[in-house]
């Protein structure tokens, strides 16, 4: 069987049919609306509203959460790009990990063109624990649903979401899709299925557990209430996830159920309108999927923006170059307003940085947190970089958005090498940021006595 096909088959049949489903009688409302002007203000309106409370939960995550990197949990980011690049995840997506209170979790999010991970810390504690193929299930899940585009296609069915019968059939569909893509990604059933029981029961506990009991008591409890909370979930009970993957990859049917072939709706339809929806969907369902699929494909440019950060990410000269030689701007900027440049000072990658600047990077292109590749260096108390970077014609005095400058993070991050070869690049000393303080007020505040004497002079 060739890896197309295989892939394919991961996805489970549900998913298809509800996103087909979904879609349909989500143009039929978004066209009933545009005869209805007061019924498509409050649909826009409840559109704006989600997508601000997204952006908002994002940002608290963005400030406050600790975000891998090559410097943060490397040998965890290694595992993302390497699983990106087996995945064929282009753009490589943001991964963060914030405090949890004990919940075991994680999720995929979009910041407008921008694919985010948060994992819980809880569940991120799996690395302490010799358990890194369960937290790979874990990260993987999240980069399928990345990949399926799972987020960005709520936004085509966003009316049709909204009924829960629906709505929350077509993400139950879904998970399953992702929990087979993560499995067969990682190559490892066994740690799929742990991972699940780890949600169920926790880290310490979950190798005690009688999986084939735990599935023959989800089997066993069958009683109404059980089924309205099941069928109001966004996903599918635990016991089920576990047992989807158990029978999937490992050709077992003890414990199959048996399983609906028609999706169930509770919606105030006719049932001329259910049929014409279920014919549409059985005769054009795969053209619909490719269509959406093409239509939330990214354009060429950011296309170019994201394999050229993905080379420059993981140091690949070669291939950089490449992109540079077929035309490929060199201060393509991401969702972010990140530039190569600025991946490659991150990184400390002298190297990459002269290919770069070579080619016509600027060096002092703002992020959309005004921050410059300058910056980014400093980060990465790289003191050879940030020197090719000032040789290049970066600005020692180009300040963020709270009138940090340069000098300022150095004095912060204590590198009296740093601070020397900015104030030799001429860096102003005297300039204050938001809160009136000075380089050298912020090198007395974190106790780098040395580096306040030299900026004192």
């Amino acid at each position: 069987m060739n890896r197309d096909m295989t892939l394919k088959k991961l996805i489970h049949k549900d998913e298809q049919r509800y996103f087909v489903l979904a879609l349909i009688i989500s143009i039929i409302i978004y066209v009933s609306l545009l005869f209805y002007i007061e019924g498509l203000a409050v649909l826009l309106l409840l559109t704006l509203v989600s997508l601000f409370s997204n952006g908002l939960m994002l940002g608290r995550i963005r400030t406050n959460g600790i975000r891998l990197s090559t410097n943060q949990f490397p040998e965890v980011y290694e595992k993302v790009l390497e699983l990106c690049s087996t995945m064929e995840i282009r753009s490589i997506p943001e991964i963060y990990v914030v405090e949890s209170g004990g919940i075991l979790n994680a999720f995929a999010a979009k910041s407008f063109r921008k694919n985010i991970v948060i994992l819980y810390s809880d569940i991120f504690d799996l690395i302490n624990t010799g358990n890194s193929d369960e937290l790979s299930f874990i990260i993987a899940h999240e980069l399928a649903h990345i990949k399926r585009r799972h987020v960005a296609k709520q936004l085509f069915i966003l009316p049709a979401m909204w009924i829960p019968s629906l709505g929350n059939a077509y993400l139950r569909a879904c998970e399953y899709t992702s929990d087979r893509i993560s499995a067969y990604y990682i190559n490892n059933s066994e740690a799929s299925m742990n991972a699940l029981t780890i949600l169920a029961i926790g880290k310490s506990l979950f190798n005690n557990v009688n999986r084939e009991e735990y599935l023959l008591q989800s089997s066993n409890d069958k009683g109404l209430f059980n089924k309205i909370a099941e069928k109001s979930s966004s996903h599918p009970s635990l016991p089920k996830r576990i047992n989807e993957i158990k029978l999937y990859f490992e050709n077992d049917t003890d414990y199959a159920e048996p399983r609906s072939k028609k999706p169930i709706l509770s919606m105030a339809v006719t049932v001329l309108a259910a049929c014409v929806i279920a014919f549409v969907g059985i005769e054009f369902g795969n053209d619909i999927m490719m269509a959406a699929d093409s239509f939330l494909s990214d354009t060429s440019v950011e296309e170019d923006t994201a394999v050229m950060a993905e080379a420059v990410a993981i140091g690949n000269v070669e291939k950089v170059k490449e992109l540079l030689n077929d035309g490929v701007y060199p201060d393509v900027q991401d969702g972010d307003g990140w530039t190569p440049l600025m991946w490659a000072a991150q990184d400390g990658n002298v190297e990459m940085i002269n290919i770069l600047i070579e080619a016509g990077a600027d060096p002092n292109v703002i992020d959309y947190y005004e921050e410059t590749a300058l910056i980014r260096a400093i980060y990465s108390n790289n003191v050879e970089a940030i020197n090719s970077l000032i040789l290049s014609g970066a600005d020692p005095n180009m300040a963020d958005s709270s009138g940090w400058t340069p000098l300022m993070y150095a004095a912060a991050n204590g590198s009296i090498e740093m601070v020397t070869a900015l104030l030799h690049a001429g860096a102003d000393s005297e300039l204050r940021d938001a809160n009136n303080f000075t380089a050298f007020l912020y090198a007395k505040k974190y106790g780098y006595n040395e580096i306040a004497d030299l900026l004192k002079k």
